[in-house]
């Protein structure tokens, strides 16, 4: 976390590294072959109503994808934060580096860019 977002975790009940093991708990347990079988056997399961049977696999696909848009923007926003207050002086991180190269790109690449660096930058937390 130090490395991508300038983040140093504390050593327990860090809130960061809770919403990224909330996130990718259940996100393993959502990627099985069982249930990627159901859903392409039965793919109406999506489009049940969330009280009916059947449709714990809807909710929970809900819960997991709520939960990694959490576990990218969180700590995303956290850098931008800091680089906004200048608190970082003298420290850099991936996401700080390459937001200061955004800002000289043009205004309607920057989207596109973040949206990438926020994927990049989960990947290469999520990796290590």
């Amino acid at each position: 976390m130090s490395a991508v977002y300038n983040y140093e975790p504390s050593p327990r009940n860090d809130p960061l590294v809770r919403i990224m093991e909330n996130a990718l708990e259940l996100g393993i347990a959502m990627m099985t072959p069982e249930k990627a079988i159901i859903l392409k056997t039965f793919p109406f399961l999506l489009k049940l109503p969330d009280w009916c049977w059947g449709s714990s696999i809807k909710r929970d696909a809900q819960v997991s994808t709520n939960r990694t848009n959490e576990m990218v923007d969180v700590p995303f926003r956290y850098a931008l934060q800091h680089m906004a207050d200048n608190t970082l002086q003298g420290r850099s991180s991936m996401v700080t580096e390459n937001m200061q190269r955004m800002e000289k790109q043009d205004e309607e690449f920057k989207p596109m860019f973040e949206n990438a660096l926020k994927k990049a930058a989960t990947t290469a937390l999520v990796g290590e």
